[in-house]
């Protein structure tokens, strides 16, 4: 596995560092108002090195081109192609409508298990003018869903002949090369890679990194299984996710909605301290 951006098939990492920024042609959609034009190219830096460039924000080793490959242009890695378009618009874990600043920021501190950037900052405009100039691009089919029950025990045997090359043994990753897929250095309990299905998805179609879909899709789910066992940084407030009570089956954590709805919860799993608040101190510089 090869990887820079997630390797071998257990590779995972982040849930969409997606945004945009509404074209005056589309002000009438809105996101927060913004009193100047963000820079395409620092956007796209930006993405491809968060950690670096912003490590204040910053709560792990990942950056979002970790799992949204080729600077969210691969079609079954979850790409930005026309995601401008698509946003406001209702996401059942909020519970409510959703603009793309919005979205751009549940990635930062969930599968970055970072902090929040500042709504009308320079490096939200940026990344919103990055994603923005896909936004006319045609958005490819998603690859099918991986549904089938995970082995963990089989996944671990998988991981060991396919993904070390690149996540090593531990799942830290190799610095340069692949992202870690559990522990601290890795996305958060709250991230979508979180899921098993999701995880499970996007492993069948991009893992290994050099030698995508050689896995098969019983093959994936077991690795999704193998990595999501192991414990991985909390994510602060997800007991609130899906409060109207129709969270996925595969959610990693109890919500507040589901108990409250009566459904059946998932067992706990083991999780890490979090590093960083997701909520931005009131004193924190607008980068």
């Amino acid at each position: 596995m090869r990887v820079t951006v997630g390797v071998c098939k257990a590779a995972g990492v982040l849930v969409l560092c997606a945004c945009l920024v509404l074209s005056a042609a589309r002000g009438a959609r809105a996101q927060p108002a913004t009193t100047q034009v963000g820079n395409t190219a620092r956007g796209r830096a930006l993405l491809n090195a968060f950690r670096d460039s912003l490590p204040q924000y910053s709560g792990n080793r990942l950056r979002c081109t970790s799992c949204h490959l080729d600077e969210g242009t691969r079609a079954n890695a979850m790409p930005w192609l026309n995601t401008a378009v698509r946003y406001p618009k209702y996401r059942s874990r909020r519970g409510a409508e959703e603009t793309l600043t919005q979205r751009v920021n549940e990635c930062v501190t969930r599968s970055l298990a970072g902090r929040a950037l500042p709504e009308n900052g320079s490096a939200m405009r940026d990344i919103l003018a990055y994603l923005d100039s896909l936004g006319a691009l045609p958005r490819p089919a998603a690859p099918d869903t991986v549904k089938l029950v995970g082995n963990v025990r089989h996944g671990g045997r998988v991981y060991a002949t396919t993904c070390v090359r690149c996540h090593a043994v531990d799942g830290r990753g190799i610095a340069k090369l692949a992202p870690a897929v559990w522990g601290a250095r890795s996305y958060s309990i709250g991230a979508g890679l979180s899921r098993q299905t999701v995880l499970a998805t996007f492993v069948r179609a991009n893992m290994p990194y050099d030698k995508a879909t050689q896995l098969t899709a019983q093959d994936a789910a077991d690795v999704a299984a193998y990595v999501l066992a192991k414990p991985r940084q909390d994510h602060p407030g997800k007991e609130r996710d899906w409060p109207k009570g129709d969270p996925p089956m595969d959610v990693a954590y109890a919500t507040n909605g589901a108990r409250d709805a009566g459904k059946l919860l998932p067992p706990t799993r083991a999780v890490l301290p979090r590093r960083v608040s997701p909520i931005a101190p009131a004193t924190v510089r607008t980068p």
